[in-house]
């Protein structure tokens, strides 16, 4: 059972740090401090390193972002528009007050100059995103300091100018953020997402510079019933529109996610699945409890970002804990309808780290159960018109099953190695070859895939 455990824990740990997002600004983190002295930098790296040190007269600890395409404390960028890389060190204070130190760095022919450096109170970075929210054709660096887990970071957005570099906060904390180009596709922004407080509502706030200053160029209610964002994903939502998927939690511990697009013939920021005038859409058809509360990802791999919608499997009305006694929809968002429209369908078990593609023939017909006692998974014909017409689980069509190197080895009757990973052996049998619902096994080679990618 230790090893299930250890390979599988590993798998599904793996799984929530490698879903891919679509924007500079977004993911799930990691944050470990073995990080933050790390062995000595290399090359230009190894030069702001030094450069760093010889500043502070001490050795400088890094701080790194713990969200975001951008992980390095030190980031190599063009900021000043010169199509020269500079860069970004992000270190603790030096000053004893326990903040975070943000250095700018510009490339010379004796080698690397600080230009300007700011110290934020904060003790974490929430992350790093890089954007031209003005048009300048130089890029800005957005800094989100502290936590937006806890719903307490605030920005900062950093302008190169002849001058230097300035320093413009943002006024209000943000739950999460993302670099679009919702509005057209020539000028970045900075959509803004916040959670409902005591004395504001939840809204998503499309933001640009302009002149020095930050400005709200249009925004849209969202569900205030989200007490926490657990991802914001940036890009396509159908085919030819672009928008942002995000996914919040709720009191309840259930999932939910918001749309939020640019509507080109209104010239407004719309949310349809958000709740309006500080209400709460209760019955936001995303819904999704604890044991099938999945993220909005590209679960296909054609660009378009797709969300699930959960439907209860027949007969597993009680079985809200066992995450395959769910069918998982999942859909891009049709703006012309704004109705979702369902790409495929899904059973994930989470428990044991993989999701079986769903076959349209099967839907209202076959139903599914998961034991993790024994690390099966079977799907079993449904049969409506059973127990007094409430329905019943008939034959067996399809088990898949979970070993360990040492129990394949020992002996597996029946049993057609299907995949392996982490020592483990996935493995499927097929009761009932000559039924009419199942499947060979090469349509199930074909349709069987980890929950991460290696």
């Amino acid at each position: 059972m230790k090893k299930y455990g250890a390979a599988i824990c590993a798998s599904v740990a793996m799984m929530l740090a490698c879903i891919t997002l679509f924007s500079g600004c977004t993911v799930i983190g990691l944050d470990s401090k073995a990080l933050m002295s790390p062995p000595k930098e290399e090359g230009e790296r190894g030069e702001i390193h030094s450069l760093l040190i010889d500043t502070a007269g001490e050795e400088v600890t890094f701080r790194y972002p713990r969200k975001g395409e951008y992980r390095s404390a030190i980031i190599t960028k063009d900021f000043t528009g010169d199509h020269k890389e500079d860069a970004i060190a992000l270190y603790e204070s030096v000053d004893g007050s326990g903040g975070t130190t943000v250095s700018f760095l510009v490339s010379e022919k004796n080698g690397w100059k600080i230009l300007r450096s700011f110290t934020n109170t904060a003790v974490q970075v929430d992350r790093v995103c890089f954007a031209d929210l003005d048009d300048d054709g130089c890029t800005e660096a957005v800094v989100g300091w502290g936590s937006s887990t806890m719903n307490s970071s605030s920005a900062c957005v950093y302008d190169y100018t002849q001058g230097g570099i300035l320093e413009i906060p943002m006024e209000q904390s943000y739950g999460e953020m993302a670099v679009t180009n919702l509005v057209d596709d020539v000028q970045d922004e900075l959509c803004v997402v916040t959670l409902a407080s005591d004395t504001s509502e939840a809204v998503a706030q499309l933001v640009r510079l302009s002149e020095g200053s930050l400005r709200i160029i249009e925004a849209a209610a969202l569900d205030s019933s989200v007490l926490q964002y657990s991802q914001i994903s940036a890009g396509f939502i159908s085919p030819g529109t672009t928008g942002i998927l995000l996914d919040g939690i709720r009191a309840d511990n259930s999932m939910i996610t918001q749309i939020i697009y640019w509507n080109e013939e209104k010239q407004t920021l719309e949310a349809p699945y958000s709740g309006a005038s500080g209400k709460s859409q209760t019955l936001n058809i995303t819904s999704r409890n604890a044991a099938v509360a999945y993220p909005s990802r590209d679960i296909d791999n054609d660009s378009i970002i797709e969300f699930p919608i959960v439907n209860v499997l027949p007969g597993n009305e009680n079985a809200s804990k066992d995450p395959a006694a769910y069918l998982i929809n999942w859909n891009q968002f049709d703006v012309e309808s704004k109705t979702p429209i369902r790409t495929m369908s899904t059973v994930i078990n989470s428990n044991d780290g993989f999701w079986y593609l769903f076959p349209e023939s099967w839907r209202d017909r076959i139903t599914c159960r998961s034991d993790t006692a024994t690390h099966c998974t079977t799907f079993y014909e449904w049969l409506p018109e059973e127990g007094n017409g409430t329905g019943a689980v008939g034959a067996a069509v399809l088990k898949i099953q979970v070993f360990t190197a040492e129990e394949w080895e020992a002996g597996s009757s029946g049993f057609t190695e299907i995949a392996e990973r982490g020592g483990l052996i996935y493995a499927a049998t097929i009761p009932e070859a000559g039924h009419e619902l199942a499947p060979s096994v090469k349509e199930v080679q074909n349709s069987f895939y980890f929950l991460y990618t290696e």
